[in-house]
């Protein structure tokens, strides 16, 4: 079995931005785990353990939603956290640019992995990158710290990819496909 989900990867750049945020707040912001800058990434949906032989039919599955989709554009925008705002799970940058392709690119992608039974969650969809989890201060975490998130900077989504996870590796997200979105209509 392997735990999967569908994601957006992001590119080199963007990543490298996040981290030098991040690494400005490491001393403000206790948090237990901070995520490895490879593995950030968007989720579309989580689809949990999966036997491994399902891996090719829902990379087909991914690509042919991609191949009706056109690349669009996103940026860092923001910073939050999920939880409580004192001691947050969750420390997230937030995610701008065409916030509708991607919440029609999330939505073909639940529907589509609905068909092989994979349960769609019940929580709306909100787009953010995952940069620390569980707040483990000794103080009371104050959302200040963290300021306006990481620099902007926008970027051309161009695919999605189906990622493993590896629990005891860092980075723990290892591709296992990928769909490109049509430049063609």
């Amino acid at each position: 079995m392997d735990r999967l989900f569908v994601a957006v990867r992001l590119p080199a750049e963007v990543s490298s931005r996040i981290q030098d945020w991040t690494e400005t707040l490491r001393e403000h912001a206790n948090f237990k785990k901070w995520v490895h800058p490879q593995d950030y990434h968007i989720t579309l949906q989580f689809l949990g353990d999966t036997p491994s032989h399902r891996i090719a039919e829902l990379t087909s599955a991914l690509q042919e939603i991609a191949k009706e989709r056109m690349p669009f554009k996103l940026s860092l925008y923001d910073a939050g956290v999920f939880g409580a705002s004192g001691s947050p799970r969750i420390l997230w940058a937030g995610v701008g640019g065409d916030l509708n392709a991607l919440g029609e690119l999330q939505q073909s992608v639940v529907s589509r992995m609905e068909s092989f039974g994979f349960v769609p969650e019940e929580r709306p969809f909100r787009p953010h990158i995952t940069v620390g989890r569980k707040f483990q201060g000794n103080r009371t975490f104050f959302l200040d710290v963290i300021g306006k998130g990481p620099e902007p900077i926008q970027w051309d989504v161009q695919e999605m990819v189906l990622f493993r996870t590896n629990l005891q590796a860092s980075p723990m997200y290892e591709t296992v496909g990928v769909a490109r979105l049509s430049t063609i209509f």
